[in-house]
């Protein structure tokens, strides 16, 4: 069937294309250092963007009550946010809340709060960009795990390296190795087999951190970015997927860092501030492959910070804001794939819309749809 439905569409694909700017939003959660009682819990903020380098828009705020001492972000899909709760770091247990973004991302609507028992302070939310796992780093409670079924249904996983105070959690984009922070000079290492086990490998010190916090997985493939309050830096890394390894690419200098985000287009960075607040912005320079500060926004003291096209157009598997058949040429590749799980795959499967781990017929049905409208809105 998968090969009949292709051939009948293919032929009768053809439309001309141009680029288009492509607007995004900044989610940061607004969390003072330390443990604080409920009546200091903050809320989520949150400002539109038109393209790197313009202007931030304030958008309506995610208002504590909804979330319960915010602190970690991370997106399942561009409309499926995930705000971690640290509850003061014990002051009750940790949940995460979650959020359906609509109206071109302008509403942020609550739809559900999960955790499981034990959770206590959780901070750095990631996604296994292969499996679809979500990871929760806790404060001296170990890292903890959460599936989803193909309707986006979640269901606890259990947890692991119990007992210690991580802060930052990251899965390099192979889905290979996982990456922790523990407020120190180092990043903690797991491999993750095929069948979910996680096996900790030793971990690699990185010269002059000194409590290191978030991650942000980089625009260029391949590098990642972790935040250093400690030493007032950003730790510019390239891995290694075969062993996990790493070596440090830049060091950028932002005070008081605790976490970063990225423009769409990678041509801008953003890096939250946590003890005096304000999100430092650096632009990129191609010329010399480094990072330059900008400016400095004027915020509350900031937790994880995110940026994200809130439009729900995942079929612009190109990136350039409107559905073509450059996208086409690019989905095929991965249609005749299959399988997620496959080392041929493109990195995070991203034509898999439906999140089932396979890209066939029922993700070519969403993408016809989206190339018929073809501007993504």
């Amino acid at each position: 069937m998968q090969l009949k439905m292709m051939s009948a569409i293919v032929g009768a694909m053809c439309v001309s294309a141009w680029a288009l700017a492509q607007p995004f939003q900044i989610v940061a959660t607004q969390t003072p250092p330390f443990s604080i009682p409920p009546e200091q819990w903050k809320s989520v903020t949150r400002w539109s963007l038109t393209g790197s380098g313009s202007t931030l828009t304030p958008l309506s705020s995610i208002p504590d009550g909804q979330v319960h001492d915010p602190i970690g972000v991370a997106f399942r899909t561009p409309t499926d946010l995930f705000i971690s709760n640290r509850a003061g770091n014990g002051y009750q247990p940790g949940t995460i809340s979650r959020f359906t973004l609509t109206n071109g991302g302008a509403s942020a609507t609550k739809i559900g709060e999960f955790g499981q028992s034990g959770l206590v302070g959780p901070h750095e939310l990631a996604f296994n960009p292969v499996t679809r796992e979500l990871f929760a780093a806790a404060v001296s409670d170990g890292i903890w795990r959460w599936k989803f079924d193909s309707q986006g249904a979640v269901t606890a996983n259990g947890s692991f390296a119990r007992g210690r105070a991580w802060r930052g959690v990251c899965i390099e984009p192979s889905g290979k190795f996982l990456y922790a922070t523990a407020a120190d000079g180092y990043i903690y290492r797991f491999y993750i087999t095929e069948t979910g086990v996680m096996q900790e490998l030793n971990g690699l010190g990185i010269p002059g951190a000194s409590v290191l916090h978030f991650f942000a997985l980089g625009p260029v493939q391949g590098e990642i970015y972790v935040c250093d309050y400690g030493s007032n830096k950003v730790f510019r890394l390239v891995v290694e997927t075969v062993n996990g390894t790493f070596t440090v690419k830049q060091a950028i200098n932002s005070t008081q860092a605790i976490d970063c985000a990225f423009s769409p287009d990678g041509k801008e960075m953003y890096v939250a501030r946590h003890n005096s607040g304000g999100i430092d912005r650096f632009s990129y320079n191609s010329g010399t492959d480094s990072w330059t500060y900008v400016n400095t926004e004027s915020t509350p003291s900031m937790g994880c910070i995110a940026a994200y096209v809130p439009a729900s157009c995942p079929a612009d598997l190109t990136g350039e804001g409107i559905v073509d058949d450059s996208d086409f040429v690019v989905f095929v590749q991965a249609y005749n794939i299959l399988d997620c799980a496959d080392p041929a795959m493109s990195i995070g499967c991203p034509a898999d819309f439906n999140l089932d781990g396979i890209v066939d017929d029922s993700d070519f049905v969403i993408f016809v749809a989206a190339y018929n409208e073809l501007i993504c809105s």
